[in-house]
């Protein structure tokens, strides 16, 4: 059981975090989705019925993650902390190039949905109980789960297909827009933001 005022700090956090601008990084943006989508291919049973539940799913997804995308803000920034000094003895700096986001309110809205689509899943679909107690645990687990990332896969022989297709496909349709919508952040995500210098040919050879 987390204190409460540790709960707090978490949230806190959470909140805050949406409304920074955080690089966008090929291991946040892919491995989550990555992973989840192998759990869920792990642990589901195909059938018709589970087969309209995750077209469903994906359709779910794709309007939550075009939301969500389409109120990121994606920036460039330059950063420098070291040097080098030119012929005439001036400092010249070194930038190095950070591709960042912030989600904002709107990432937190869509968050919601996704939160409350998966209390709605875990009761109808797996039956667990509708309680208030309920409710605030797979609140704070997907808070800190958003935060710490490998706490999504403690204990994950005891998490449904259904959950973990939910995840999946939020994650992946999340990432997919924001690569369709910015060039910047999909030349980060698909790794084409370095270059690459090739000598020319020895032909003498």
């Amino acid at each position: 059981m987390i204190p409460p005022f540790v709960t707090a700090l978490i949230l806190i956090y959470f909140i805050y975090d949406q409304f920074e601008f955080s690089s966008i990084s090929r291991i946040s943006f892919w491995i989550i989705p990555i992973l989840t989508m192998y759990q869920f291919f792990n642990t589901v049973k195909w059938s018709k019925v589970n087969l309209v539940i995750i077209l469903i799913l994906i359709l779910f997804a794709i309007a939550v993650g075009y939301y969500q995308a389409d109120h990121t803000k994606i920036r460039l920034e330059e950063t420098s902390s070291t040097f080098f000094r030119d012929q005439n003895g001036q400092e010249v700096p070194i930038y190095r190039k950070v591709v960042t986001a912030q989600g904002g309110r709107h990432y937190l809205y869509g968050w919601l949905i996704i939160l409350i689509v998966q209390i709605l899943l875990e009761v109808v679909y797996l039956h667990e109980k509708f309680i208030p107690l309920k409710i605030w645990d797979v609140f704070v687990e997907e808070v800190i789960a958003d935060i710490f990332s490998f706490t999504r896969f403690v204990g994950s022989e005891h998490t449904s297909w259904i959950i973990w297709a939910l995840i999946s496909f939020t994650s992946f349709s999340y990432t997919l827009w924001i690569a369709q919508m910015s060039p910047i952040a999909r030349r980060k995500l698909f790794k084409q933001d370095k270059f690459v210098r090739v000598a020319e040919e020895d032909k003498r050879k």
